[in-house]
């Protein structure tokens, strides 16, 4: 670029000294130099920028070459790890038949070791039924059934045993049924009864005691012997015939033994009701007591205060129900018993 310069200048100079120089010329020339020196400046730029953008695709690379070693790492991370995941999947779904089979054992260890602790357990709520069900048909022992009933409830839920939901259920409605029997106070019954017969030696009975039809008061003895068999001799012919005011009520004479038969009755018919009642007896209870209220009615003076305060303490307790009706008890037992036999016989 100096050399053109360099020309251009000597042929000015040439010019200048032959035929001196044109305006013209020299504006072309200024121009031409203008023109250099952009061009010379703006591919100065393009340079630098050339230069730049070859750092900076330098940089890309490099970049580029870091980004695909990443690459390649992460691909080799996640080809390692897909297949580790394939490895566990594949341990995962042998996992349910291992539980499946884990599950067998359990179940079947379970029933092994249970397998005599139920059947026992069967085995003492069932006796416990059936003691009762006896207590109950034999002596009609309410609260001694219901306790047994409760404690063999109480066994059979010490089981997750679904084969006794039923036997449970019946059981229920056993208990149910029988603490709804209303159960009669036996030993105040006895203690009415008892009082009853310890009155009965002093209850009045109807008509005069023989013993009290001679005199009440005997003569003083005389001190001589003569006047005291006089005396004596006397006192027996006046006891021939002797006139005495009685009521109608006790008009007929009344022997000392008779007196006795009639309390001695009475007290056996007592006896009877208590016996009864101790069974517990509801017929024969009744039918002591009401042969006890007629044998009062007819041979003790019921206008005597006694004697009626005693006629209704029998009729009182003859209202008491000592034999109230029983509920039907063994269902339960007899459902137990089947799901004993069907345990057995099964293999």
């Amino acid at each position: 670029m100096s050399a053109e310069i360099e020309s251009l200048s000597t042929d000015l100079k040439s010019r200048r000294q032959g035929q001196g120089v044109s305006p013209m010329l020299v504006a072309l020339v200024v121009l031409g130099l203008l023109l250099a020196v952009y061009a010379h400046w703006r591919f100065g730029q393009f340079d630098e920028r050339i230069d730049r953008l070859r750092r900076q695709l330098t940089e890309l690379r490099t970049i580029n070459d870091q980004l695909d070693t990443r690459l390649q790492t992460l691909a080799d991370d996640l080809e390692s790890s897909r297949s580790t995941w394939r490895s566990e999947v594949r341990g995962l779904r042998e996992v349910p038949g291992q539980l499946d089979a884990l599950s067998r054992s359990v179940e079947e260890l379970r029933a092994r070791t249970e397998a005599p602790q139920r059947a026992w357990v069967r085995a003492e709520a069932l006796y416990l039924m059936e003691l009762a069900e006896r207590r109950l048909r034999l002596e009609r022992d309410v609260e001694t059934a219901i306790v047994a009933l409760e404690s063999a409830d109480a066994r059979l839920a010490t089981l997750d045993d679904p084969a006794v939901r039923e036997v449970r259920a019946k059981l229920a409605l056993e208990l149910t049924a029988l603490r709804a029997v209303p159960v009669p106070d036996i030993a105040d019954v006895l203690g009415r009864i008892g009082r009853l017969e310890d009155e009965v030696p002093t209850l009045p009975v109807i008509g005069m005691p023989a013993s009290q039809a001679r005199r009440d008061r005997p003569e003083a003895e005389a001190p001589g012997v003569f006047e005291r068999a006089w005396r004596r001799v006397r006192q027996a012919l006046r006891d021939v015939v002797s006139l005495r005011r009685i009521e109608p009520a006790t008009a007929r004479l009344v022997t000392q033994e008779e007196e006795s038969l009639r309390r001695q009755h009475l007290e056996l018919l007592l006896f009877g009701a208590r016996v009864a009642a101790m069974q517990p007896d509801g017929a024969a209870y009744a039918q002591s007591l009401r042969a006890a209220d007629v044998w009062l009615q007819q041979y003790f003076d019921t206008s005597k205060p006694e004697v009626e305060a005693a006629a209704k303490e029998l009729a009182a307790l003859e209202l008491t129900i000592i034999e109230p009706p029983l509920p039907a008890v063994g269902e339960a037992g007899r459902l137990l018993q089947g799901v004993i036999r069907g345990s057995n016989s099964a293999p």
